[in-house]
């Protein structure tokens, strides 16, 4: 794969904690030497969570299945502290191991905004997701068409190769029709986006990859859609094209011309 231009590859995670960080930071960790890195954490404290608390009595159900009393904010206040903590540990011990620089903050508000407002200008957003299957899923290749060349799809294939999973690709074309491929090297095509979400929806996946600048996703309501689909750290590319459009409107500015693709 070649890194994208310029003097490193810049790459923000944005997780509302450190479980789902630390999923993606160990996706990070298989291909960082193969990259120029230059990375960046953002932990968001979620305002529709914090929301919760200031209910009395309110009720949860657990990943356990029982019913608990929703944490006061004093004790979500202490475990994203916690949180914080590793997370910023983490970064910078997988920057120092690169020898790449970092930066780590917090915020609050929307995690999706956040994280997109933070990358702004950065090569690779990933909005992190912890794995919730006990086995290892596909790495999948969100594409708006067939081609398979780009740095992107290499990227793909190599995190598919570094982590010893298949690789997926899944193209949303104007076909009108949906058809699957032979294999791997054949990617299976949707003739919307939508139906190729509900297939994802049905997936073990550990990473999804999606280029803004080339689409499929054109819009913020349809990034937000891939994420919870997904279920797994979203890589986002493309952000350097797109600039900050996509946080604040519905319509991802076309990117410039390529040389070649």
């Amino acid at each position: 794969m070649t890194p994208p231009s310029g003097d490193s590859t810049r790459i923000t995670v944005g997780a509302g904690s450190f479980a789902d960080a630390s999923a993606a930071l160990r996706l990070i960790e298989r291909i960082i030497h193969d990259l120029r890195p230059n990375l960046g954490g953002i932990l968001v404290e979620e305002t529709t969570s914090l929301a919760v608390c200031d209910l009395p009595n309110q009720r949860l159900v657990s990943p356990s299945g029982q019913v608990v009393l929703a944490p006061t904010r004093a004790q979500i206040a202490a475990l994203l502290e916690a949180d914080a903590r590793a997370f910023r540990q983490s970064l910078a011990k997988l920057a120092d191991r690169a020898g790449a620089p970092w930066t780590f903050q917090r915020g609050a508000g929307d995690l999706i905004q956040m994280s997109l407002d933070t990358g702004a200008a950065s090569d690779i957003v990933i909005f992190a997701h912890r794995n919730i299957h006990p086995v290892a899923g596909k790495i999948v290749l969100l594409s708006s068409s067939t081609a398979t060349q780009s740095d992107v799809a290499a990227m793909s294939r190599m995190l598919a190769q570094r982590t010893s999973a298949s690789h997926m690709m899944m193209a949303v074309d104007d076909s009108g029709e949906t058809r699957k491929g032979p294999g791997a090297a054949h990617p299976d095509h949707f003739a919307t986006l939508q139906k190729a979400l509900s297939q994802l929806a049905r997936m073990n996946a550990q990473a999804v990859l999606v280029d803004l600048s080339r689409g499929p996703v054109q819009s913020a309501e349809q990034l937000r859609s891939l994420i919870d689909v997904a279920r797994c750290p979203v890589f986002a590319f493309g952000m350097a094209s797109v600039t900050r459009a996509l946080a604040h409107t519905t319509h991802i500015p076309p990117s410039p011309a390529r040389d070649g693709q």
